[in-house]
This record gives structure tokens, sequence and C-alpha cells, in this order.
């Protein structure tokens, strides 16, 4: 495979977004570990359907920030000439 064609198959992380997507899976670990701990001490987990919604949705906005943010190359250079013409 040649370099050209190797800059084909990857993108582009800014270094904001991989920070976004680092944080978001630190809190779906504590989420999990938080989870795993309250389950081993009783047979059920009650957890408020509102609280869990939100956890939800401020981790779907965290990825949807990273991948918002995350480009492929020939993208970029394309919008870039569009917005400069």
């Amino acid at each position: 495979m040649e370099k050209d064609q190797v800059a084909e198959l990857c993108y582009h992380l800014p270094e904001a977004a991989h920070e976004q997507l680092c944080h978001t899976r630190e809190e779906i670990r504590l989420l999990a570990g938080l989870t795993a701990r309250i389950s081993a001490e009783a047979d059920h987990l009650h957890l408020s359907p509102n609280a869990l919604a939100r956890c939800f949705e401020l981790l779907a906005d965290q990825l949807d920030y990273a991948l918002h943010e995350s480009f492929w190359p020939q993208t970029r250079a394309r919008d870039g000439q569009s917005k400069s013409q």
C-alpha cells in the first residue's frame, strides 16, 4: 500500500476532541465502577430514570463534540477551498 493510500484511510482528531474522548471514557468507567460496587452490595440497583437519562445525555453530548471535531483530510481540504473562493 502506498503512502497516499494510507493517508486516505485515516482521519484527524484535534487534541481537544481527543481529550474529550478520554474524559468521556473515564466517566463511563466511573459509572460502571459505581454500578458494580452498588450492585455487589445489594440485590437490586435503583436509579432514577431522570438521573440515568441525564448521564447518557451528557455522555452523548461529549461524544457528539469529539465526532464533530474529527474529519477526513480530504473533507477539510475541500471545505477550506470552498470557503476561500
